[in-house]
């Protein structure tokens, strides 16, 4: 039941991070009016958000077996 509960946050966090990884892609040609300074900020923010994610991704095994123990 946990494995199951494991697989549906991973996907969850993966499924995040594509967002935001898309948001990163499409940051040029929807904000126009942003000055090169605040889609820099933008980015480093979406950026962020992915390390959070992959930080995440490399804790819940461990979590998770902490949990089942």
């Amino acid at each position: 039941m946990l494995h199951i509960l494991l697989s549906i946050i991973t996907m969850g966090v993966v499924w995040y991070a594509w967002i935001t990884f898309k948001k990163i892609g499409r940051l040029r040609a929807e904000d126009l009016e942003l000055t090169e300074q605040e889609r820099q900020q933008r980015q480093v923010s979406y950026v962020m958000r992915i390390v959070v994610c992959l930080v995440i991704l490399a804790l819940l095994p461990f979590l998770f077996t902490f949990l089942i123990k």
